[in-house]
């Protein structure tokens, strides 16, 4: 291991051990865990000559302390929440990578890089993703006041003004002029790059998502009633979307469209009675809003029908809708072209996994780096990433913002 890469993975211990389970890493938005990963992010900044800005949200963005506002800036930016029992990479590696650049950086060639640390990006908690990059670029009234879907239901409301995260900032929120880039820097989440031994991919389009809620409500009796025409499980018609979801997702696989039914809340959930009320919730990932609705419509008439043909009642709702996000095709052009000269192995994908920079790039110049990834598992402890990638990555973005003879 080099002394970068031993620079490298020492960070991302110290980031990873803000966790509440003792497997892989577990920092929802607005717990302990998560606020204790907040100050040591606020105090590391501090260290490497920056000032912060803290949002309600959590978000966090650096500043100079300067007032001169220049239209070549470049923010850094990923999250810092977690999935219950996820990677060590997932988020982290992006805030990591902008903490140790503004670190290695010199002074004056610092004052053009910012990093933003995105808070409560995950969506475990809400059954949403992207509610803290929505909220900093949007403002509150861009969100609603969600309940969480794990633990005590408390609202996001509640959760805000209870953490009382911005009185962490050291400064009002820095202005972010319209030419600024932003590049997020993050793990692969599949095996592509480990197998074909590339050093990092640029992704040109993330997928967009519909995340539906559905209801099955049927009723609860004895689970020893034989007359099997009398019952009305709803736990039974809710199988409809897990088998149909999975139906379409190999139907639709050559557009590129794929749902799950990610999870399941039945009632009453004893051994000894019929359910009488499930819900689902289900995520679809795709590449055109096209075939997104194409596949919400058929799984929600289809569900639905089951329903009434088992005299169950069926309900649907959309939590969430977000369009597909296409990156900035000239910049991480002329970057691709940066890190090929350096001596850095590169492709160009789509990425069906969302992220932070999505909801960034309705605003600003954006791009997508992914690192490999040699397990190919994400949202997991057995998440990896290939440190010396990372490494190569960010000598030679050392080089390039770092210099003179940096061209852009």
């Amino acid at each position: 291991m080099s002394g970068l890469e031993y620079l490298v993975s020492e960070e991302i211990d110290r980031v990873s051990k803000f966790t509440s389970t003792d497997e892989g890493v577990t920092r929802l938005p607005f717990t302990r865990e998560n606020r204790l990963a907040l100050e040591y992010l606020a105090k590391r900044l501090s260290e490497v000559g920056k000032r912060v800005y803290v949002d309600r949200m959590g978000n966090i963005l650096t500043s100079s302390g300067r007032e001169n506002r220049r239209n070549d800036k470049v923010v850094f930016c990923s999250h810092y929440d977690s999935v219950p029992s996820g990677g060590r990479y997932d988020g982290t590696a992006g805030v990591v990578f902008g903490i140790l650049l503004l670190s290695l950086l010199g002074k004056a060639e610092g004052e053009r890089i910012e990093l933003c640390a995105f808070n409560c990006e995950e969506s475990s908690l809400f059954g949403r993703a992207s509610l803290g990059s929505v909220f900093f670029l949007k403002g509150e009234e861009a969100l609603g006041d969600y309940e969480t879907l794990i633990g005590e239901k408390v609202s996001l409301t509640e959760l805000m003004e209870k953490a009382d995260f911005q009185s962490f900032s050291q400064v009002e929120k820095p202005f972010v002029e319209e030419g600024t880039r932003f590049i997020e820097i993050h793990v692969d989440q599949s095996k592509e790059l480990s197998k074909k031994a590339l050093d990092l991919a640029f992704v040109e389009k993330i997928a967009g998502q519909r995340r539906l809620s559905f209801t099955f409500k049927g009723e609860t009796n004895h689970s020893s009633l034989m007359n099997l025409s009398a019952r009305r499980d709803s736990l039974l018609a809710s199988t409809s979307a897990i088998l149909k979801a999975s139906e379409l997702s190999k139907l639709m696989s050559s557009e590129e469209v794929v749902g799950t039914v990610t999870r399941l809340v039945n009632t009453p959930n004893v051994m000894n009675m019929i359910p009488g009320e499930t819900e689902t919730t289900v995520d679809i990932r795709g590449f055109s809003v096209r075939s997104l609705e194409e596949f919400k419509g058929s799984l929600t008439d289809y569900c639905r029908a089951v329903s009434e043909g088992a005299a169950i009642e069926f309900s649907s709702s959309e939590l969430s809708a977000m369009d597909p996000a296409t990156m900035d095709s000239a910049y991480f052009e002329y970057l691709q072209n940066s890190l090929t000269v350096k001596g850095l192995s590169s492709t160009r994908m789509n990425s069906i996994a969302w992220h932070d920079i999505a909801e960034v790039s309705k605003y600003f110049s954006s791009s997508l780096i992914l690192l490999p990834n040699p397990t190919g598992v994400s949202h997991s402890p057995r998440e990896a990433m290939d440190l010396t990638s990372f490494s190569k990555l960010l000598n030679a973005m050392l080089e390039i913002f770092g210099g003179s003879h940096a061209s852009n």
